[in-house]
């Protein structure tokens, strides 16, 4: 069982409050890394670093994927502790709106076993999208 895991509103909207604001502490045992070259492995590499947040769109820029929330689910399965932002921008149609829309965050602290799963995964990630692209990494 994931100690770290939160369900609410069906596995959607988890948010750092559900956590008391305090970061879980994950160690190996409880996570499960995705297949390197899988959109997974590409959403997961982009929201490891501390703090970073990463949008739909950012995604999209990033993969040509759009389907974020499903691999920020699948993560979630995985034992990853990511919650979401709400972020609300004026449009600059003709007619302003306010539009809200949804940033996601790795929330948590790695045991040290973890932080180094974590880096060679990083690794192999990075050095298959170079090779994709035709680049050394």
């Amino acid at each position: 069982m994931i100690i770290s895991k939160v369900i609410r509103d069906n596995r959607r909207h988890i948010i750092r409050a559900d956590y008391n604001d305090t970061k879980p502490l994950l160690s190996s045992e409880n996570v499960q890394f995705p297949r390197v070259g899988s959109l997974q492995s590409r959403a997961l590499i982009r929201l490891l670093p501390a703090g970073v947040m990463l949008s739909h769109r950012e995604f999209d820029f990033a993969s040509h994927s759009y389907r974020l929330g499903s691999y920020v689910d699948k993560l979630r399965d995985k034992g990853r502790t990511i919650v979401n932002h709400d972020e609300a921008v004026l449009t600059k149609d003709i007619v302003h709106r306010v539009v809200t829309f949804t940033r996601c965050e790795m929330f948590a602290q790695f045991t040290p076993d973890l932080a180094e799963r974590i880096k060679a995964f990083c690794k192999a990630v990075d050095e298959f999208e170079a090779r994709a692209m035709g680049k050394e990494a």
